[in-house]
């Protein structure tokens, strides 16, 4: 396989995890599924204070006024990471 060759097949693999990412970004925007603190730190594998100190840093997204996330939320903060 030639390099260009390649370079195409990652660049469309790339823009099919693209669109399957908005897909999954909508289905759950239109849900308004809720994750609790748990189920967070589990998702991300860090402990409930380093889930802490990333939201008081500002490098994840707030609890809504229950203490729940939005799944939509984590998984547009999931997107923008890769």
């Amino acid at each position: 396989m030639t390099d260009a060759a390649l370079i195409e097949r990652i660049d469309t693999l790339t823009s099919m995890v693209g669109r399957l990412t908005d897909t999954v970004l909508q289905l759950t925007r239109t849900q308004g599924a809720r994750l609790s603190r748990k189920q967070v730190c589990e998702r991300l594998d860090v402990c409930s204070k380093t889930l802490t100190a990333m939201v008081r840093r500002k490098d994840f997204p707030e609890p809504a006024t229950d203490g729940q996330w939005l799944l939509a939320e984590v998984v547009e903060w999931e997107a923008g990471r890769r």
